[in-house]
């Protein structure tokens, strides 16, 4: 009897189909239906950008289902001809799956708040028995969620380096879709390149993912994209500020908690308790959290006495957010200095300079260059002579790019605290406080 393959509709890719038939195929389809994976629905893949792109809504899940559907393509465009391992595929395939799990609310926002990486979380999630990506990877093999856990560590790998790669390296499967699938839902068109390009003309030459000279242009483009993201979208003024907001909310309830404050809401959820008390939350309650949960905190804080937590709360729900005056990094003071001058001057008006004065330091490469000892691994390009290089020796734009640092350290104060500080800004920047 035929088994019908699954096919799922998606905005950026078309059908996804998953072979029920083909072993990792259905352990893919497995994993999709474990309460881990599904709570990916309710947790947002850009955090707060959807205050500035309102088309931002899409999640983790989507996005998850989109590296999946590349990892195993491009699995099977690096073995075509070769001799491919069903349980290496089914390697890459559920690590693509299973590589956010361990998300929190708001995605990366989450991370600042309990410091903890989502990687970790992830890997906890995936080595326990008592949760059902485990169960379902052991019964595939009982080496296998070790096995999964490695590849999204990049740890221990020998021969298996070529499989990390696929879901985590300079051109992965992960980049690859989440620069198409948060172009396309933020309206971005910049961050559109040629992705059947790059995926076919890929292949393995010395034991390394390589992409043909003749792909070069389209490599180029995609590393353009990834460059216009970040500086459009990723690190948008506003959608950081948004998130700074956030975290700020939760270091201010922390401290009304250890001042006594006695609150309006009884704070009876048990994950949103742990969150403000700081302590670590297993991963069986912190995956009960998703951004609903933080919403109807925020909702519950807007109304408490605390006029600065009041602030900033509604603020988030109503979309008052903070704004940002971008300091200049090549002022004589230094940044500490200038944040230092800032603090004084909201302190001499009223402002309290620990939760309405914040500050947002971000800093991206476009991309990374071959460095001895680096444990970043450059883009392998195959030359006209099948030579395997980095692709800067003989692209001059990837030599650019990787000798660009984009840094940006942003003060993000409420609006009537901004005319006050202005002159702290970078002469650039000015244009953008008006």
């Amino acid at each position: 009897m035929t088994v019908r393959p699954k096919l799922f509709r998606d905005p950026v890719h078309d059908i996804i189909s998953f072979d029920l038939a083909t072993p990792s195929e259905a352990t893919v389809y497995a994993l999709l239906n474990t309460p881990e994976v599904q709570r990916l629905r309710r947790i947002r893949q850009l955090g707060m950008t959807f205050l500035v792109y309102h088309g931002a809504e899409h999640s983790r899940f989507c996005h998850s289902m989109g590296v999946t559907h590349l990892a195993l393509k491009y699995y099977d465009r690096l073995f075509a001809g070769r001799h491919a391992d069903e349980f290496d595929r089914t390697t890459v395939a559920a690590a693509a799956l299973l590589h956010d799990i361990g998300h929190g609310p708001f995605s990366h926002v989450m991370e600042r708040i309990t410091g903890v990486h989502h990687e970790n979380t992830t890997l906890e999630i995936i080595d326990d028995p008592g949760s059902q990506s485990h169960q379902i990877l052991a019964a595939v093999d009982t080496t296998l969620p070790n096995r999964v856990g490695r590849l999204l560590q990049k740890q221990g790998l020998g021969q298996e380096t070529i499989l990390s790669d696929i879901v985590s390296s300079q051109l992965d499967a992960d980049r690859l879709d989440y620069i198409l699938r948060d172009a396309a839902a933020t309206g971005v068109r910049i961050g559109t390149y040629d992705l059947a390009r790059i995926i076919g003309m890929a292949e393995l030459r010395d034991e390394r993912i390589t992409v043909h000279q003749r792909a070069l242009e389209a490599v180029e483009g995609y590393l353009i994209a990834r460059f216009h993201m970040y500086k459009q979208v990723y690190l948008h003024r506003a959608g950081r500020a948004a998130e700074r907001m956030l975290d700020a909310v939760f270091r201010r309830v922390r401290h009304l908690l250890q001042a006594g404050y006695s609150f309006s809401w009884s704070l009876d959820h048990p994950g949103i308790h742990s969150l403000v008390s700081g302590h670590k939350l297993a991963w069986k309650d912190f995956i009960l959290l998703d951004d609903a949960d933080i919403w109807y905190a925020l909702k519950q804080w807007a109304g408490e006495k605390d006029p600065i937590l009041a602030e900033l709360c509604s603020g988030l729900l109503l979309r008052r957010l903070y704004k940002s005056v971008e300091i200049d990094l090549a002022d004589p003071r230094g940044t500490d200095g200038i944040i230092r001058d800032a603090r004084e001057i909201a302190r001499n008006l009223g402002f309290d300079p620990d939760f309405q004065l914040l500050v947002d330091h971000s800093t991206d490469t476009p991309y990374r260059p071959y460095q001895p000892g680096s444990k970043s691994s450059p883009i392998h390009m195959l030359d006209n002579r099948s030579r395997v290089v980095p692709i800067e020796k003989n692209s001059a734009f990837c030599r650019f790019l990787g000798e660009i640092v984009h840094e940006s350290i942003r003060l993000v104060v409420p609006d009537s605290l901004r005319s006050a500080i202005r002159h702290l800004a970078a002469p650039e920047a000015i244009p953008l406080l008006l």
